[in-house]
């Protein structure tokens, strides 16, 4: 079947984009600089649990990721914390360097026994751990006394507000991400009169990137102070 030519808006396809997920991608800024620090000194961590914890978009899981690279480490999401996964870590049967516990804030109720174990587990054989959450320990609700206090006692490392450095650098390297090169006069616009959010920027971009390609227009000023005054009435 073809398509017919005068068909006035181009297909869009959503391909999957892959992101530059190295440790030399990543973005550091004073917003994040201690977190990276944090990761960086994995090999000489005194402690064996540390929680890094900030907006959705804000890094996570780059800085998950970029730990992976450096060590053999099991990545467990907390939403889906399975009894399976954690026992095969205390019975030995798994021997990771580091334990990656995603999304901390959404641990169910009927978890919180099992990563109280692991956590009990990491100070006894000293296995690294290292938790995520857009939360502190504060701000997250925990019926398991025990685990409440141990959680409190996690030293923890906010990733705070982006400022302008990581900003800038942010939206290059979203545009880079998909291959799209674009004017610094682009960024400035944008940086000038956007969210400073790292999830509603990677939404944004991804908004910019789609209206070039179905339009087959150049990413210019004019046309992202279009999509940017839309993004923000959707938003």
């Amino acid at each position: 079947m073809s398509i017919a030519p005068k068909m006035a808006e181009q297909l869009v396809f959503d391909l999957p984009q892959r992101a530059a997920m190295g440790r030399a991608a990543f973005l550091v800024s004073d917003s994040n600089r201690e977190a990276v620090a944090l990761i960086d000194s994995f090999a000489d961590w005194q402690l064996p649990v540390h929680w890094i914890y900030g907006p959705a978009g804000s890094g996570k899981s780059h800085l998950a990721a970029v730990l992976s690279h450096q060590c053999t480490a099991l990545n467990i999401d907390a939403v889906q914390l399975l009894q399976d996964e954690i026992a095969s870590v205390l019975d030995g049967s798994e021997n990771p360097d580091a334990v990656i516990v995603d999304r901390l804030d959404a641990l169910p109720a009927d978890c919180e026994e099992l990563l109280f174990h692991l956590l009990n587990f990491s100070r006894h054989e000293n296995l690294k751990i290292l938790l995520l959450s857009e939360k502190p320990a504060a701000q997250l609700t925990i019926g398991l006394p025990d685990l409440v206090s141990r959680l409190k006692a996690v030293a923890a490392v906010a990733l705070t507000s982006p400022d302008d450095t990581l900003m800038r650098g942010l939206m290059a390297k979203l545009f880079s991400d998909r291959q799209l090169k674009v004017d610094a006069r682009v960024i400035d616009y944008l940086l000038a009169r956007m969210v400073r959010d790292y999830a509603d920027t990677a939404a944004l971009i991804d908004n910019i990137d789609r209206e070039a390609l179905a339009e087959k227009r150049t990413i210019t000023v004019p046309m992202v102070a279009e999509i940017l005054e839309s993004h923000i009435s959707e938003s």
